[in-house]
Parts: structure tokens; C-alpha cells; sequence
């Protein structure tokens, strides 16, 4: 049952931190609510920012969701068995979340809930739950 639920939780996190890459340009509408809106694609140029405008958020921004999706990608390839030790996954998890918080946090808006909340259940199921390889595998 553990995989089940982890799994597209771990890839939906992935996936909205990935499209910190590819933000909607200025002025354009959320895409339709049948393909996830904003809340699948959380990122608009025309968006305010905590971080100014410039080379240091055109720098940040691509390194946190690279990084944020790497690790839940790897935490998701250890749940399958494939490549990566099992005793990575909470390391994996909590640097992916602190990457994604990061990136949410820089690109804050009413948009940004979907991956915090995420971010948020993922690192209570590390710390507080202790969840390890065979916990989550179910």
C-alpha cells in the first residue's frame, strides 16, 4: 500500500518543481483545470518574487528545482529498487523538500500551496513518521 500512495506523491513533487524551468510567460492564463492548472505548473515570469529580478534568481531558480526534482526522483527510483541504496531515501527526500520550500518560497504565490503542501507531508513522513525504505514500500 506504501508504494502506492509515495510514489505519485514523490513524482508530482517532482514534476512542479521541474517547471520552474519552463515558466509561463507574462500575462498568459494558468493552463486549463483538466491538465492540473496552475497548481501542476506554479510558475509565471510575471509573478512577484521574493528574490529581485535578475541574475541571482535566474541562477536559483533552475539549480533548487534541478536539484528538488533530482532527489525525489532518486528517492522514487530507490522505493522501485533500482540503483540507489534503500538507507538514502531520507537524506533524498529532506534535500529535495528544503530545495523545493527554497524555490516556492523565492516564486511565492497562491499557486506555490499545492508544492509546499507537498514538500510539507513529505518531510513529516521522514521526521515525524521515520519512514524508512520497507515503511513506505508498505
Amino acid at each position: 500500500m506504501g508504494k502506492v500512495i509515495w510514489i505519485p506523491v514523490l513524482l508530482l513533487a517532482a514534476q512542479v518543481n521541474l517547471t520552474a524551468l519552463v515558466p509561463a510567460a507574462a500575462g498568459q492564463a494558468p493552463p486549463p483545470w483538466w491538465v492540473g492548472g496552475g497548481l501542476l505548473w506554479p510558475f509565471f515570469t510575471d509573478t512577484r518574487t521574493l528574490v529581485p529580478r535578475g541574475d541571482v534568481l535566474n541562477t536559483l531558480t533552475p539549480i533548487l528545482g534541478i536539484v528538488a526534482a533530482t532527489c525525489f526522483l532518486l528517492a522514487t527510483a530507490s522505493l522501485w529498487g533500482w540503483l540507489v541504496p534503500s538507507g538514502w531515501i531520507p537524506g533524498l527526500v529532506i534535500a529535495g523538500a528544503v530545495s523545493s520550500i527554497a524555490l516556492h518560497v523565492m516564486w511565492i504565490s497562491g499557486w506555490a500551496v499545492l508544492p509546499l503542501l507537498l514538500d510539507a507531508v513529505l518531510v513529516w513522513a521522514v521526521l515525524a513518521k521515520h519512514a524508512t525504505l520497507v515503511g513506505l514500500r508498505g
